[in-house]
């Protein structure tokens, strides 16, 4: 007769070449699944009843005695082909197993496996670039535990649930979203792809925010980098960046005063609640900034008036009033400035950035971040 081997995945899925023979009474393994044996006319369970080989034997493990012997006979085999991923199913069943049995996985939470995660994702890196092809195999199958264990935890929730489906389900929807071209067959540039993608990204978050997204508890020159890469691409300008951002300094010392992370995380949180601060000012006016000149207005620097007519005596400096802006060279307040050092903090020092006057604006309260006029990138340059 016949072997029918089933992928065990897929327990209802019959090879095309076999459904005829299914047909008749069959002989199958314990671990067949019931959603098939429901649908066969009639079964003999093979360890209940003796196998003779007159009937077909279906199975979806290859190394069940009863399959092993009827290959020794010599019989013909039908199986279908096994679809990558189809042991992902197994995993899951595996995860959901363990969470209903597992007395130590019955009690986790997603906040108590935070620490798993991070440890896990650092391994992977660590095997990324020294461990074996196997270690990076095993590496990433701790990192899809976590992944598998998290969507299970959801799954319990009581409020806003989601299991292991809704989350490929994301996985499907966001890739798909972000790469039509690319495979909707319309083109294999990669830079079309990547301005593709960004632009389906930021018009699936209608970031009310150039910030928004970003993850503040990565570490903190992750997060620093970030920022400066959106601050960037929205056009915010580099004098309003305080040069304490630009360097980290570890003092070598026995015993470390603080925590030079979180000390520049904090740093670099602060800027991005000054940048949202000037994101609100400017909303108010039912603006959004993204050049320069407009960020320097809700920043409370110096910036050109939009509607200012360009002056005849421009390059000579003079009447500098005309285009709107006072000239605030002589300010006796300038005497209360100090030069700014690139290693003072302008927050430790709590000292607040000056703007020159601007006719009929009245501008927000700058936080101490803010640096004006003081300080440039191209003289920072020139000093190093």
């Amino acid at each position: 007769m016949t072997v029918v081997l089933l992928d065990a995945s897929r327990p209802d899925l019959v090879p095309a070449g076999a459904v005829a023979l299914l047909a008749e009474t069959v002989a199958v393994t314990e671990e067949v699944h019931p959603s098939l044996l429901w649908q066969l006319p009639s079964y003999e369970l093979v360890g209940l009843v003796e196998d003779d080989g007159t009937k077909t034997l279906v199975s979806s493990d290859r190394d069940h005695p009863a399959v092993v012997e009827r290959l020794k006979w010599g019989e013909p085999v039908i199986e279908g082909s096994n679809l990558p991923g189809g042991k992902l199913l197994r995993a899951v069943e595996l995860m959901d197993r363990l969470r209903r049995m597992g007395p130590w996985e019955r009690l986790q939470t997603h906040d108590s496996l935070r620490k798993y995660l991070l440890e896990e994702v650092y391994e992977l890196l660590d095997s990324i670039d020294h461990g074996t092809s196997e270690e990076l195999c095993s590496e990433l199958g701790d990192l899809l535990l976590q992944v598998l264990f998290h969507a299970r935890i959801a799954a319990d929730s009581a409020v806003g649930a989601f299991d292991i489906d809704d989350v490929a389900q994301s996985f499907i929807d966001k890739v798909s979203n972000r790469t039509p071209g690319v495979l909707g067959g319309e083109h294999a540039d990669l830079h079309r792809q990547i301005n593709e993608w960004e632009a389906a990204k930021a018009a699936e978050r209608e970031r009310g925010s150039v910030l928004d997204g970003i993850v503040t508890t990565q570490p903190a020159l992750a997060l620093v980098q970030k920022v400066f890469e959106r601050l960037a691409g929205a056009g915010f300008p580099v004098a309003a960046v305080s040069p304490s951002l630009y360097r980290v300094d570890i003092p070598f010392r026995k015993h470390a005063v603080g925590s030079v992370e979180d000390d520049l995380r904090r740093r670099a949180i602060a800027l991005m609640n000054q940048v949202r601060t000037a994101e609100g000012a400017a909303a108010e006016d039912g603006v959004v900034p993204r050049d320069d000149n407009t960020w320097r207005k809700y920043l409370g620097m110096t910036y050109v008036e939009e509607s200012a007519e360009p002056d005849a005596d421009a390059d000579s400096g003079a009447d500098v009033e005309e285009a709107g802006i006072e000239d605030t060279a002589e300010d006796p307040a300038d005497e209360d400035y100090e030069e700014l050092v690139v290693d003072e903090d302008p927050i430790a020092r709590n000292k607040k950035g000056k703007t020159h006057k601007v006719k009929d604006l009245k501008v927000p309260k700058v936080p101490g971040m803010v640096v004006v006029e003081k300080w440039s990138a191209e003289g920072e340059a020139e000093r190093e």
